[in-house]
């Protein structure tokens, strides 16, 4: 779990960054959704995305893959961020 904490706190300091705020999910009934939702002010203003972290190199499951597809279907922005190089890809530092 330690390495899924490293990636919460570099995504978490990169939206604030950015002017952001992040707020970690809880999901009443339902569950494999995200657990993550940046909410962006500033540049980003309107921006909001829902990120499921994973330890480095971690993947979904196949509940987490359903959940995330249905909520794109819905026009959700859902990410899959487990490597620092993925946060940097989504949202470069400044």
């Amino acid at each position: 779990m330690a390495g899924e904490a490293v990636i919460r706190k570099a995504l978490k300091a990169r939206v604030e960054a950015y002017g952001g705020e992040v707020r970690a999910v809880s999901w009443l009934g339902r569950r494999h959704a995200p657990d993550v939702l940046c909410l962006f002010r500033g540049i980003l203003r309107g921006s909001h995305v829902f990120v499921e972290t994973k330890a480095p190199g971690g993947k979904p499951n196949e509940g987490q893959l359903r959940e995330h597809e249905r909520m794109r279907d819905a026009e959700c922005t859902v990410l899959v961020i487990s490597t620092l190089a993925q946060l940097d890809d989504w949202l470069p530092p400044l």
